[in-house]
């Protein structure tokens, strides 16, 4: 049996991942910019500083990188796309978080995005990494409520 790994996120990860991307990913997506799986990770990848795919199991389990907020750097926007295979790997997912956050907060000190209030299994791991989640607000394209999560290199 293979270790689960990380690597260098490319495109043939992302056309990997599409066949078993969430389904609160998806409508998170929709909500957010009215975009679709593939459109979404094609564009957070060309826009990342750094991107990887998780591997277990011969599968992508998830997709996740950082993007400069702004050309004054400091701002990172952190992302994830979860695949359906991620819940048989959640010790391993938990764990690797916690070392990729350390390497996004070496890069930019401070971390912000939006999570779509209705993707709860999202919450719960930012909360669990130490993200703050704040009130929900209308996002995206749809207007739904989302939090703005964000954090601060200690």
């Amino acid at each position: 049996m293979v270790k689960p790994y990380i690597e260098p996120a490319t495109e043939e990860h992302i056309q990997a991942i599409l066949p078993n991307v969430r389904q609160a990913d998806i409508d998170e997506f929709i909500a957010a910019s009215g975009q679709s799986p593939v459109q979404v990770l094609e564009q957070a990848l060309r826009v990342s500083t750094r991107a990887w795919a998780g591997i277990a199991d011969g599968h992508v389990i998830n997709i996740f990188g950082v993007a400069p907020a702004s050309l004054l750097g400091g701002k990172g926007i952190p992302w994830m796309v979860g695949s359906t295979h991620i819940d048989q790997h959640k010790r391993v997912f938990l764990k690797g978080s916690r070392i990729v956050l350390a390497d996004m907060l070496d890069l930019y000190p401070h971390l912000e995005n939006y999570v779509d209030q209705r993707n709860h299994i999202a919450k719960s791991w930012l909360h669990w990494l130490g993200f703050k989640l704040e009130d929900p607000a209308p996002y995206g394209v749809l207007g739904y409520p989302f939090h703005r999560f964000h954090m601060e290199k200690s």
